[in-house]
């Protein structure tokens, strides 16, 4: 099967030090991957490899047939040839060009007629419900509206691939909540493929067809949202993505034993000797009194902390003689030393092996 954008073996070295290490995956055609995880990971470097800002020290990068990097071959084509578009978090327009100019820019270095950049330019002004702003200077503008007009200036060339470093990341938090809407509509609806790197786990289920979680200059995990959500491959996939509760087991008498003390009935089939047991935040209800299991797992424990949320309390429980502590919620506030039950559904349980 051909990609349209496909990594092999990616590999970048800085002073002696690796920060990235046998990168691989594949982009389809109309796809947002997006490069998801914590600071120094590697996925700005990665992106910038892909954009041809950096050369990779080895591996192969290949778009849509043709082949952009590859160091055993002595081949690196040049950023300017490769006919993406970038926008940054710091927005990178030219102060003394108006709105319209600055999205015309690019098409302008193509040689494009006076006519046509027109055009075009009003129509991504349009599509990023910036038209009515065309004659202000980008002083003028907001932080949400300048980042608006940078990224009308990548999408007017028709780049062959989007690449969006953290572009929301300067914004305040509600403004970012509302761009994160409307930059998901139009990557959609302009059917653009897209590079997107972020650390916020919100932007990435947003905007992600698929997400490569990055970490220590690797990728941990590449798949859907939904998959890396519900069944992370690592201990760090289970930590970064959403709340999770990691219990240590090992089958002990024909079940689960958590812990060192803390025994549960399970059916053993297909389940790891022994590894990491991993229930979400959400999955986990904490009361003050007992009730029926009703099919879920039951455990008995003290309740150490309750924060408050907002729409619900977070309960922090410290299950049996062992000590570890679970995260669930509970309608009200618990109070600190209450005796509590935690229950979870058998099917919120996801294995991890060491």
């Amino acid at each position: 099967m051909s990609y349209f954008l496909e990594a092999r073996g990616l590999r970048k070295t800085f002073d002696g030090t690796t920060v990235l290490d046998d990168i691989d995956f594949r982009l389809e055609r109309g796809e947002c991957l997006v490069l998801l995880g914590p600071s120094g990971c590697g996925k700005t470097t990665l992106l910038n490899i892909i954009a041809g800002m950096l050369a990779t020290d080895a591996g192969e990068l290949h778009c849509d047939g043709d082949l952009l990097d590859a160091p055993a071959r002595g081949l690196h084509q040049p950023m300017r040839e490769r006919r993406f578009s970038m926008v940054f978090q710091d927005f990178s327009l030219w102060p003394h060009m108006s709105v319209a100019d600055n999205v015309a820019f690019g098409l302008k270095v193509q040689g494009m007629a006076r006519a046509e950049r027109r055009r075009r330019v009003a129509e991504v002004l349009r599509q990023v419900q910036m038209e009515a702003f065309a004659d202000r200077s980008p002083g003028n503008l907001s932080g949400g509206q300048q980042q608006r007009v940078s990224i009308a200036r990548a999408l007017a060339v028709r780049p062959r691939l989007l690449l969006l470093d953290e572009p929301l990341s300067a914004l305040d938090a509600r403004l970012r909540e509302d761009l994160k809407v409307e930059l998901g509509t139009l990557l959609r609806d302009t059917g653009v493929t897209a590079i997107y790197v972020t650390h916020d786990q919100s932007e990435a289920f947003s905007l992600a067809s698929r997400i490569a979680l990055m970490y220590q200059g690797r990728i941990e995990q590449i798949g859907a949202p939904e998959e890396i959500y519900r069944a992370p491959a690592s201990a760090f996939a289970a930590g970064f993505l959403g709340v999770s509760n990691l219990m240590p087991y090992r089958r002990h008498n024909g079940g689960l034993r958590l812990g060192e003390r803390t025994d549960i009935h399970w059916r053993l089939n297909g389940v790891p000797d022994e590894g990491q047991l991993m229930v979400r935040r959400e999955s986990v209800w904490v009361s003050p009194s007992e009730a029926p299991a009703n099919g879920c797992i039951a455990l008995a424990g003290v309740c150490h902390r309750t924060n408050f949320l907002g729409d619900r309390h977070e309960a922090v429980v410290s299950v049996g003689e062992d000590g570890f502590t679970l995260r669930g919620f509970s309608d009200e506030r618990v109070p600190e030393g209450t005796p509590v039950q935690v229950r979870f559904p058998a099917e919120a349980v996801h294995f991890l092996q060491r």
